[in-house]
């Protein structure tokens, strides 16, 4: 359900333009859903209804990152994971998305009319550490602007999400407490360990 309260008249198109935008990324993560519930050994629709099914939240952000005289003073965002399930991204071809492996930071390279995927907290979880969550950060460029489009996929506020039960076993066992996703944001906000 969308709440058209929030959105702006301007430009006359802009609404229309999201919601064909939005139908296509549906399409996208509905088939990463598919191939991540597989390569782990579940039904396709395992992972998307453990997050929620058609109740998921898409939500978009728009980051701005203006020119800064002293990118060697500052970061764009500082190194962190995404609370949801996976996030879709669309870059610039200006520089300045990094990710994390072993402890080394390593820049993200633009790729023309391709999608950057970030595994998210919600799927480590719900994986039982299976798959993981993709530590990243954001720099700035001293001469030009940097923007990015995420969208983040988000399970609803009240969704109990845990590791999936068929994941879980003696030579598995449970990784990571269930709770209500709302009550795992407030945590991790709040930096309340989880």
């Amino acid at each position: 359900m969308i709440n058209y309260k929030f959105w702006p008249s301007n430009p006359p198109n802009y609404r229309e333009a999201n919601e064909k935008y939005t139908e296509a990324l549906r399409k996208v993560a509905d088939k990463l859903f598919r191939s991540l519930s597989l390569g782990l050994g579940l039904k396709e629709s395992d992972l998307r209804e453990a997050v929620g099914g058609d109740n998921l939240e898409y939500m978009l952000k728009i980051n701005y990152y203006p020119p800064c005289p002293r990118p060697d003073l500052a970061l764009g965002v500082v190194a962190h994971t995404d609370m949801s399930t996976f996030t879709i991204l669309v870059p610039n071809d200006v520089p300045g998305l990094q990710v994390c492996r072993e402890g080394h930071w390593y820049d993200v390279k633009y790729i023309p009319d391709a999608l950057i995927v970030h595994i998210g907290d919600q799927l480590e979880i719900l994986s039982n550490g299976k798959i993981k969550a993709v530590l990243h950060r954001t720099t700035v460029n001293k001469e030009k602007t940097r923007m990015s489009w995420p969208v983040f996929l988000e399970p609803p506020a009240d969704q109990e999400i845990g590791p999936h039960p068929k994941l879980v076993d003696e030579g598995n066992p449970v990784k990571y407490k269930t709770k209500k996703f709302g009550e795992y944001v407030y945590c991790k906000l709040n930096k309340i360990p989880q």
